[in-house]
């Protein structure tokens, strides 16, 4: 008699149970298994498992007016208006770049700053960072909401009346992200101006602003104290003209002085007209001299 080993032993036993149980299983099994994995395969071939996101395509300024002139009435494109130096255009570039994914029948386009010539912007009435602008061939829509992937979601399907074939999340920074930290300036004025010329100007807007705002505040307040206090001091002043006047008046007689100028114009005009009547009196005298000696001589003669 064969004396079998140990091991050998135990993996006879292994498999045998294995195969039983195997066997029992394939007894078992339902005869329209296939069919369930068939219905799965059709469900599968209609809804893929994975799709592939799409990026957004970068353009210039020229190639966006190109693109878009040429484009159809019924082609819907979402263009996206952003600016290196703008962090709140980093920030909201991923969700772009996920709606481009979402809405595959919209084309989407991004245009940067500096690619592009300020009238590009002024025509599409671009004057801030970031911007969503959605477009065909017989209207323009610029999105003002909130920038997260709900609310542009939104508004992509109340302007187009396209669903999203796939939601994908979009992980934002925080609040506290969006502004970057504002170190100290140790510069001078000139190279705080020529490094940073939009926050010297902003700076100067800022001073500005509020230099009118409590100028205006603080002129009202000195022109109602000017006025209430010249109120006061013309009161005073009136007073005293007043009283002066009727002293004035109790110290000079007006008819008596009225009088007085009548009858020295009275007795001016009369003195100018006896003036007047001796000159009369005089040159009616000497012609009257003239006359009478002229007789005379006239009289001898003959």
């Amino acid at each position: 008699m064969a004396v079998y080993p140990l091991p050998l032993l135990l993996v006879l036993s292994v498999a045998s149970v294995s195969f039983s149980r195997s066997s029992a299983a394939a007894m078992a099994a339902p005869l329209c298994l296939r069919s369930d994995i068939a219905f799965l395969d059709v469900v599968k071939s209609q809804c893929p498992l994975w799709i592939e996101p799409s990026s957004p395509l970068e353009v210039s300024g020229e190639t966006l007016e190109q693109e878009l002139s040429r484009s159809q009435k019924s082609a819907y494109y979402s263009v996206f208006f952003s600016a290196s130096w703008c962090p709140f255009s980093s920030n909201t570039r991923p969700v772009f770049n996920a709606l481009s994914s979402m809405f595959p029948q919209i084309k989407h386009l991004a245009v940067e700053e500096s690619s592009s010539t300020p009238s590009v912007f002024s025509r599409y009435g671009i004057h801030s960072f970031p911007a969503i602008l959605l477009t065909n061939g017989t209207m323009m829509v610029r999105y003002r909401g909130s920038k997260d992937i709900k609310s542009l979601v939104n508004f992509y399907k109340k302007t187009t009346g396209f669903d999203p074939v796939s939601y994908f999340a979009v992980d934002q920074p925080s609040n506290s992200r969006n502004v970057r930290s504002l170190r100290a300036w140790h510069g001078s004025l000139k190279e705080l101006i020529a490094h940073e010329p939009y926050i010297a100007i902003s700076l100067l807007f800022v001073c500005l602003k509020a230099i009118v705002r409590f100028f205006c505040v603080i002129f009202a307040y000195l022109r109602a104290f000017w006025f209430s206090l010249a109120w006061q001091l013309n009161l005073g002043i009136l007073g005293e003209w007043s009283q002066l006047l009727e002293r004035a008046q109790h110290v000079l007689d007006i008819k008596k002085l009225w009088s007085k100028l009548r009858l020295c114009n009275k007795t001016g005009n009369f003195r100018k007209g006896a003036n007047n009547a001796r000159a009369w009196a005089s040159s009616l005298a000497s012609v009257s001299l003239g006359e009478s000696s002229a007789s005379r001589v006239a009289s001898l003669d003959s």
